[in-house]
């Protein structure tokens, strides 16, 4: 590959966080590049802030952008989405086609990290969920499929938990 075309071609980066402030930057910085899908492992989503209105609109416009667009969410314990998360349930109706919210069971609900993974290609990620400390990896495929991987274990585990729609009688 010649110079010029491997400066055209994003190279993969990698750089470690240690704040909870640096994985929220990360957290802004993947939405914001998002084109297509965002994948999301985490306990309960309270430290991701969705239902904060800047980033309940940033989520509102990478839903607008194409009907094609999806939101997977799995988590540990749903109260927080349910009872504190207006703005975010009301994105699960608006976009009810697109956003999908699961919570883990059998071993998916041991799991300790948290991740969000954009378009398979992008990714931060903490090994374990109560410590600041993680990853943000850029532009790397490769890495990002194992972690596309172990979201899907971690969906399989899981069972359809949150809807926009309450039934009643």
């Amino acid at each position: 590959m010649d110079d010029h075309l491997a400066k055209l071609i994003p190279q993969p980066e990698r750089r470690v966080i240690t704040t909870r402030g640096e994985y929220l930057a990360a957290f802004d910085a993947l939405l914001a590049a998002a084109r297509k899908e965002l994948r999301i492992f985490d306990p309960n989503l309270s430290q991701l802030d969705l239902n904060g209105p800047a980033r309940a609109e940033r989520l509102r416009q990478f839903m607008l952008a194409s009907r094609e667009n999806r939101l997977f969410v799995a988590l540990h314990d749903i109260d927080y989405v349910t009872r504190a998360a207006p703005r975010f349930m009301n994105l699960l109706a608006q976009f009810s086609a697109g956003i999908s919210v699961h919570r883990t069971e059998g071993d998916a609900a041991r799991a300790q990290d948290c991740f969000v993974l954009a378009d398979a290609e992008n990714l931060v990620r903490r090994p374990v969920a109560a410590q600041p400390r993680g990853v943000v990896v850029a532009n790397d495929q490769k890495e990002c499929q194992s972690i596309r991987e172990r979201f899907d274990e971690i969906w399989q585990s899981s069972v359809p938990a949150v809807s926009a729609t309450k039934l009643g009688l």
